[in-house]
């Protein structure tokens, strides 16, 4: 009889060890374990337990409200990717930057499609078509009433597309701008185009890829739109962007102190009225002349420190600039696109890269001299520099970017580096009368339609190619392949 109660005893708590193993498994036990997660502060974990439910009872609204108040635990910091919203199946969000208890972020992809304005009213304007859209059917269709109430109201509205000088200032480079996915159209940026009826953009495909479009796109086509926006969170961890801001005024210009670091960004009304600007030593440049540094004397800029210093944007679109002294330590160019006075510039031995648009439009500009061993010409650098008659290129560059030199039409003679590997499509179209000479070291890697010009009503009888080649050389034996049928080739 012992032994009977005895092996009843054993099955009965097997039973129940099975049923409690059950019951962890169940959706209503996991449930119970999720709330209790959040209730106790573990959101991130809460998180992990909701989204493993699928969508059980009202999971998926207590996962966004618990990933919500994740975010103001004092752990988001720039770069991170963090989840926030959801429109669309878009909920990744990149932190641009952090700044006390708030933070800037913008969506990795972009959300949708919309024309930016068909009234041609502009950003700043209440009737903005794009603004209206993301702060009325984008907010209230991307996210629920908990986070809402963490998005940060600036200038009276809450969801912004990010400006020009944000698109330069958050981002390394073209690449790092770029949307992960291909696609013709690129996103919109809030600032306006060249003409009224226009807006910029990011580009995406093919030569544009990341570039910053000052020029801008009609403001009534759709393209990408990537929002922005500002999070309000705890009190941040030490480190950048924990400090209060300070702004201050010295001599000529205006500046913003955040903890150690100091940032140019404007020109005190004493600043406006001066022709020539020597910028200090020791700050952060973000502004640009036509905007934080508004002026219609600025005649020079110069820097009062030959180290290297990341001066973003500062000169681009100036009408008035004529002469830029650039440090003679610099490794890395600013975009100088838009200034349609500048004459000639001196590029310091450490640039190793002329980037994207850099010299873009800068109608008047007949000289450039590059110092050092510079190796890469990205696409569009001298787009339209009609002016542009002297430039030696040096033998170090292996790369030039598509439409480089597009439109120069002053450029009338050429050399190509010797150690040029690769050209970009339609690299030298629009040059009018132009005579390129090959080395005969050079052998060409990459070079589909590189001295083509494209099928458009723009091209005249009189744009003519001549390409002076070795006979023998490695340009002589490829020439059809390489140079196209309007290139005429002559010996040297």
């Amino acid at each position: 009889m012992r032994r009977l109660i005895s092996f009843l005893l054993v099955i009965v708590i097997i039973c129940g060890h099975v049923c409690s193993c059950a019951d962890k498994n169940s959706p209503d036990y996991r449930y119970e374990h999720a709330v209790k997660l959040m209730n106790s502060g573990k959101y991130a974990e809460a998180v992990i337990e909701f989204d493993s439910l699928n969508g059980y009872k009202d999971s998926v609204e207590l996962s966004r409200k618990a990933n919500t108040r994740s975010l103001n635990t004092g752990k988001v910091k720039a770069g991170d990717i963090i989840r926030f919203g959801d429109y669309k199946g878009h909920t990744n969000w990149r932190v641009l930057t952090v700044n006390g208890s708030e933070a800037y972020i913008t969506t990795v992809d972009s959300v949708d499609r919309y024309p930016f304005d068909g009234n041609w009213s502009g950003w700043d304007a209440k009737d903005c078509d794009i603004k209206i859209w993301l702060n009325e059917k984008y907010i209230n269709a991307a996210f629920t009433d908990y986070e809402r109430e963490i998005i940060v109201e600036k200038e009276g509205i809450k969801v912004f597309l990010l400006s020009i000088e944000e698109a330069y200032r958050y981002f390394k480079d073209n690449e790092d701008r770029a949307l992960p996915l291909n696609n013709e159209l690129g996103y919109w940026l809030r600032n306006k185009g060249i003409y009224s009826d226009h807006a910029a953009f990011i580009g995406t495909e093919p030569v544009t890829k990341g570039g910053i479009d000052e020029y801008g796109g009609l403001v009534y086509l759709n393209r990408e739109v990537r929002p922005a926006l500002w999070i309000r969170t705890d009190t941040m961890n030490s480190g950048a962007g924990n400090a209060e801001e300070t702004i201050t005024e010295s001599g000529y210009f205006r500046f913003r102190k955040t903890g150690s670091e100091t940032e140019l960004i404007g020109l005190t009304k004493e600043g406006t009225k001066q022709e020539e600007l020597v910028i200090p030593a020791g700050v952060k440049i973000f502004g640009r002349v036509v905007d934080g540094f508004s002026s219609e004397s600025l005649k020079g800029v110069s820097f009062e420190s030959d180290d290297d210093v990341d001066y973003g944007y500062l000169v681009a679109g100036s009408r008035t600039l004529e002469k830029i002294k650039l440090p003679a330590k610099l490794t890395k160019l600013g975009v100088h696109s838009n200034i349609p006075n500048l004459r000639e510039i001196v590029i310091p031995e450490g640039v190793r890269k002329i980037p994207f648009s850099c010299f873009e439009n800068d109608s008047n500009l007949e000289k450039v001299e590059i110092k050092g061993n510079l190796t890469e010409i990205d696409a569009m650098a001298f787009d339209c520099c009609s002016s542009l008659k002297n430039l030696k290129l040096p033998d170090s560059i292996t790369s030039i970017g598509a439409v480089a030199f597009q439109g120069c039409t002053s450029l009338n003679e050429i050399t190509l580096p010797k150690n040029l590997k690769c050209v970009g499509e339609y690299a030298f179209a629009f040059c009018g009368k132009l005579t390129i000479t090959v080395p005969e070291e050079m052998q060409l890697e990459k070079w589909d339609n590189a001295f083509a010009e494209p099928e458009t009503e723009w091209v005249q009888p009189d744009q003519k190619l001549t390409v002076r080649v070795k006979k023998g050389s490695w340009a002589d034996q490829h020439f059809e392949e390489v140079f196209t049928a309007r290139a005429v080739k002559e010996y040297y």
